[in-house]
Protein backbone atom coordinates (compact mmCIF):
# COMPACT_ATOMS: atom_id res chain seq x y z
CA UNK A 1 0.00 0.00 0.00
CA UNK A 2 1.82 3.39 -0.74
CA UNK A 3 1.17 6.86 0.90
CA UNK A 4 -1.61 8.10 -1.00
CA UNK A 5 -3.65 4.93 -0.31
CA UNK A 6 -2.74 4.95 3.70
CA UNK A 7 -4.04 8.90 3.69
CA UNK A 8 -7.18 7.82 2.10
CA UNK A 9 -7.66 4.82 4.15
CA UNK A 10 -6.63 7.06 7.13
CA UNK A 11 -9.62 9.84 6.18
CA UNK A 12 -12.58 7.17 5.90
CA UNK A 13 -11.48 5.72 9.62
CA UNK A 14 -11.05 9.14 10.67
CA UNK A 15 -14.60 10.11 9.57
CA UNK A 16 -16.22 6.89 11.16
CA UNK A 17 -14.34 7.90 14.25
CA UNK A 18 -16.17 11.28 14.32
CA UNK A 19 -19.35 9.18 13.71
CA UNK A 20 -18.68 6.92 16.07
CA UNK A 21 -18.15 10.15 18.61
CA UNK A 22 -21.06 11.76 17.87
CA UNK A 23 -23.71 9.10 18.31
CA UNK A 24 -21.95 8.90 21.51
CA UNK A 25 -19.70 5.56 21.27
CA UNK A 26 -16.54 6.65 22.48
CA UNK A 27 -15.28 3.51 22.74
CA UNK A 28 -15.17 2.80 19.06
CA UNK A 29 -14.21 6.02 18.33
CA UNK A 30 -10.97 5.55 20.46
CA UNK A 31 -9.86 2.94 18.39
CA UNK A 32 -10.57 4.11 15.22
CA UNK A 33 -8.80 7.15 15.92
CA UNK A 34 -5.80 4.93 16.87
CA UNK A 35 -5.90 2.92 13.81
CA UNK A 36 -6.26 5.98 11.50
CA UNK A 37 -3.53 7.38 13.25
CA UNK A 38 -1.33 3.78 12.67
CA UNK A 39 -2.00 3.69 9.02
CA UNK A 40 -0.94 7.14 8.11
CA UNK A 41 1.78 7.55 10.71
CA UNK A 42 3.17 4.22 10.11
CA UNK A 43 6.52 5.07 8.55
CA UNK A 44 6.93 7.93 11.19
CA UNK A 45 6.08 4.77 13.99
CA UNK A 46 8.42 2.22 12.17
CA UNK A 47 11.27 4.71 12.61
CA UNK A 48 10.29 5.67 16.42
CA UNK A 49 10.23 1.88 17.00
CA UNK A 50 13.75 1.31 15.06
CA UNK A 51 15.25 3.99 17.77
CA UNK A 52 15.01 7.73 16.73
CA UNK A 53 14.44 9.47 19.89
CA UNK A 54 14.22 12.84 17.82
CA UNK A 55 10.72 12.17 16.55
CA UNK A 56 9.54 10.28 19.32
CA UNK A 57 10.47 13.94 21.14
CA UNK A 58 8.89 15.85 18.61
CA UNK A 59 5.50 13.75 19.17
CA UNK A 60 5.75 13.76 22.67
CA UNK A 61 5.95 17.35 22.76
CA UNK A 62 2.66 17.67 20.20
CA UNK A 63 1.07 15.89 22.95
CA UNK A 64 0.71 19.70 24.61
CA UNK A 65 0.20 21.78 21.79
CA UNK A 66 -2.70 24.35 21.31
CA UNK A 67 -3.74 22.74 18.80
CA UNK A 68 -6.36 20.18 19.59
CA UNK A 69 -6.33 18.32 16.52
CA UNK A 70 -2.51 18.05 16.53
CA UNK A 71 -2.63 17.07 20.73
CA UNK A 72 -4.90 14.17 19.84
CA UNK A 73 -3.17 13.10 17.12
CA UNK A 74 -0.18 12.90 18.92
CA UNK A 75 -1.63 10.88 22.07
CA UNK A 76 -3.12 8.52 19.68
CA UNK A 77 0.08 8.06 18.34
CA UNK A 78 1.64 7.52 21.25
CA UNK A 79 -0.57 5.12 22.32
CA UNK A 80 -0.17 3.08 19.10
CA UNK A 81 3.31 2.66 20.14
CA UNK A 82 2.82 2.23 23.90
CA UNK A 83 0.97 -1.38 22.82
CA UNK A 84 3.66 -2.70 20.01
CA UNK A 85 5.56 -4.93 22.07
CA UNK A 86 8.86 -3.78 19.66
CA UNK A 87 8.35 -0.13 21.25
CA UNK A 88 8.00 -1.34 24.70
CA UNK A 89 11.07 -3.59 24.40
CA UNK A 90 13.15 -0.32 23.16
CA UNK A 91 11.30 1.86 25.72
CA UNK A 92 9.91 -0.03 28.63
CA UNK A 93 12.04 1.97 31.59
CA UNK A 94 10.31 5.30 30.33
CA UNK A 95 6.87 4.68 29.27
CA UNK A 96 4.32 2.68 30.76
CA UNK A 97 0.19 2.39 29.99
CA UNK A 98 -1.74 4.28 32.27
CA UNK A 99 -5.59 4.36 32.13
CA UNK A 100 -7.45 6.35 29.51
CA UNK A 101 -8.80 9.85 31.88
CA UNK A 102 -11.40 11.90 30.06
CA UNK A 103 -10.01 15.66 29.58
CA UNK A 104 -12.53 18.36 30.83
Amino acid sequence: MNQNQRDKLARVLLDEALTCSERGDKDDARTLMRQSVAVRFRDEIEKIIKGDVKLLNIFTDMQHDKDIDRRVMARALIHVLIEDKRFLEMYKPKFEIVEDQEEN
